[in-house]
This record gives structure tokens, C-alpha cells and sequence, in this order.
């Protein structure tokens, strides 16, 4: 075997994408990682890290490029880190998503999975309606990519239009702020009603914003955690709640009750359990607004929640963060939920945690994707369980 080292300049065949957003070869049997090739090309890399199982490079040179690369859209992908994918055609994406999760579902879950994995999709520009937009002195944009710095930006053609249009505002509303007070962060949500910002500045609106899912209406803050495609939204709520119906169900890691309230229309009760202050707070304003009497707020961990619980719903719908619901498990075993639902932001905690469960005496029935963040490497899951 070659003897590598830093800085050594490689030709590599890439095979496959992998999730992190990379494109991987081989050489000697040793799996590199090229960020920003595309499957079946030959590219010239320099080596920037070594490892036993695996080496990181950069991209010197596309030498014969794959049928799948494109032109990037925005001027700054590549050196802005938001997006890993921009530079390869969208059915490509969606096809390497759907890798992700059966690679999960095989490495990491143990599962043997011959079953087709849908991934639903939307438009693959404009659609994200909540951002976070740094601030670093003068500068305003996004993290760098493989950095911590900023690189100031002029446009990000994922965001919603009403999003993107406000880089400017922003720049001014900036400038005019008052002297000594910093800003490291600007949140901006985009509703029916148009953009909100914070922290509040000069000339910008922060309030509440309206987001219809299903019929229902759900106000959010700037700084809440709300489903960030505003276009396939409701494909992913009809995904989670459609066809389930009972008498309790539990929807843990609540947030706003984006959950919540469709499942209200099945079940006689739903309880929702959220530990974040604000966003339980507008869960019950939701649960008001929708008339949705049948569904109670706690604000509480999950955990401290199913520690106090003498309950047993028909149905446990889960939405953790993206760490996955680990420290949860034993106790959700102990629900014996006759369904269970688990939507999940990374395929990889997700499989971890269906081995959990299929171990305890659940059935995965099925796993499907939701491309919420075209142009990136992440994908959204919803699976669904039955007790055996």
C-alpha cells in the first residue's frame, strides 16, 4: 500500500455521494472524501487529513466531469458553507438521499431493508422559510465552509424570496443600530403575512408569523424551531399523522404543535410535551387559536415527562433533535403504544433508535424521506411502528 501524507496530490474515480455532503473513491482500499465532486467523475485531490479507515481532501481539478454536474446557481457556493450539493442535478440528489437512509437503516440500524425508500420532494429553490444569518462586525452572511468564519453573502437562492429580498434591509438596519450594541445573529421566519426578523432593529418587523399546515394556523417567533421547507411541509405532517386515529396519542419534542394539532382530529386527546419556554408558550396559543380543546401543553423533558406518566396511549409520535431520542427509549418501551411514529432530522440517530425499538418488541412498517433542505445533504425521515 501507498504510503500517504499530507498534501499529496491523488487522481481518484469518485463512486457515490455520502451523507456529510461529500463524493467518495478509493485508492488502495481506502475510501476517500472529495467535497463538491459529483458520482463518476475523475478528479485531482490534495490530501488534507489521514485517518485509518478514510482520507479528507479538497478538489485541485475536475478532470473528466460526471454527466450528473451542473453549473451552480449562487455565486458564493463553495466558499459559503450552507450547501454541499448545488453543483449536481437534482434527481441525483434525491436518488443519493434515498442511499442515505437505507445506508442508515443497514450500518447503523442492522435492518435488513429490500424495500424501496420514497423520498417526497418539492421546488429545490426558495423554499426555506426560516434562516439564521450571522453577523460578525461588518459582515453578514453564512459560516464559511469547513470553517467557523463568516463569508458575507448578497444573495441565497434557498431562501424564500421574502428572506432573501431582506439582505439589504438588513445591511442598513445593521448600520443604523445603535453604537456599542452587538449583534452576532439575525433569525428571520417567513410567513403568510411576510418576514419577521430578530433581535428587533431599526426599520425591520419583529412579530409573530402566520404558517397554515392542513387547515390549521400556527404562529411562530423568529427565533422558534419550525419545519424549514414551507413547500413540503405538509406533505411531511400528512406523512407523521395520516391514518392514525385512537383515543391518546403523545407527541413528544412538541415544539409549536406542528403535530399537535392534526393529530387533535383522530384522537380524543392528545397530549403534547415540550421543554423549550417559548415554544411551549405559542403551543398553547396555537391550541387556542385552532380551538383544538382536546390537546394539553407540559412543558417538560420528555424524560421527566415518562418518568411521571401512568398513561397508555394508542399512539407515541416522536420529533427529537437531531442527538435522537436515546435516553428516551427504555421508557418508551414501557408505554407498549400499540403505533409509533418517529419523525427524525438525521438518518443515522434514527436507525440507531429503530434498532432500539424493533429490539423491544416493535415492527418497522416503514421509512420514507423528505427533502426539506435541497442543496445540502440533509434529509428528514418519518418512520412508522406497530407494536409486534
Amino acid at each position: 500500500m501507498t504510503t500517504l501524507s499530507l498534501g499529496q496530490v491523488l487522481e481518484v474515480t469518485t463512486e457515490r455521494l455520502a451523507f456529510g455532503g461529500f463524493a467518495v473513491a478509493r485508492h488502495d482500499g481506502i475510501a476517500v472524501f472529495v467535497p463538491y465532486g459529483a458520482p463518476g467523475e475523475r478528479l485531482k485531490v490534495e490530501i488534507t487529513e489521514i485517518d485509518k479507515k478514510f482520507i479528507r481532501t479538497r478538489l485541485l481539478e475536475v478532470l473528466t466531469p460526471s454527466k450528473h454536474r451542473r453549473k451552480p446557481r449562487c455565486r458564493h457556493f463553495g466558499d459559503c458553507g450552507g450547501c454541499q450539493f448545488q453543483h449536481i442535478d437534482y434527481p441525483t440528489q434525491i436518488a443519493a438521499k434515498a442511499d442515505f437512509v437505507r445506508d442508515a437503516l443497514i450500518r447503523t440500524g442492522g435492518f435488513d431493508w429490500p424495500n424501496p425508500i420514497k423520498i417526497h420532494y418539492a421546488e429545490e429553490w426558495g423554499y426555506r422559510a426560516r434562516t439564521q444569518i450571522k453577523v460578525e462586525g461588518e459582515q453578514l452572511g453564512f459560516h464559511r465552509a469547513f470553517s467557523k468564519n463568516i463569508v458575507e453573502v448578497q444573495e441565497c437562492p434557498v431562501l424564500a424570496p421574502e428572506l432573501e429580498s431582506a439582505l439589504p434591509m438588513l445591511r442598513k438596519a445593521l448600520a443604523d443600530r445603535p453604537k456599542g450594541e452587538r449583534v452576532h445573529q439575525l433569525e428571520g421566519a417567513r410567513g403568510k403575512d411576510g418576514a419577521s426578523w430578530a433581535p428587533e432593529l431599526p426599520g425591520l418587523r419583529k412579530d409573530l408569523v402566520e404558517h397554515q399546515v392542513l387547515g390549521f394556523r400556527y404562529f411562530v417567533e423568529p427565533e422558534s424551531f419550525f419545519q424549514g421547507n414551507h413547500l413540503l411541509v405538509e406533505q411531511l405532517v400528512r406523512g407523521a399523522t395520516e391514518g392514525l386515529s385512537g383515543q391518546l396519542a403523545f407527541d413528544l419534542y412538541a415544539g409549536v404543535g406542528l403535530f399537535s394539532l392534526p393529530l387533535s382530529r383522530g384522537f380524543a386527546r392528545v397530549v403534547s410535551v415540550e421543554d423549550e419556554r417559548r415554544a411551549a408558550t405559542l403551543g398553547r396559543v396555537n391550541v387556542k387559536l385552532n380551538g383544538c380543546n382536546n390537546v394539553s401543553y407540559f412543558r417538560e423533558t420528555t424524560e421527566g415527562f415518562l418518568a411521571d406518566n401512568k398513561e397508555r396511549p394508542d399512539l407515541v409520535l416522536i420529533d427529537p433533535p437531531r442527538l435522537g431520542a436515546k435516553l428516551a427509549i427504555p421508557a418508551l418501551l414501557k408505554l407498549r403504544a400499540a403505533n409509533f411514529v418517529y419523525v427524525s432530522c438525521d438518518p443515522n440517530t434514527l436507525a440507531r433508535d429503530l434498532k432500539d425499538l424493533v429490539a423491544g418488541g416493535y415492527v418497522l412498517q416503514s421509512v420514507e424521506g423528505y427533502d426539506m433542505f435541497p442543496q445540502t445533504y440533509h434529509v428528514e425521515c418519518v418512520a412508522r411502528l406497530c407494536l409486534a
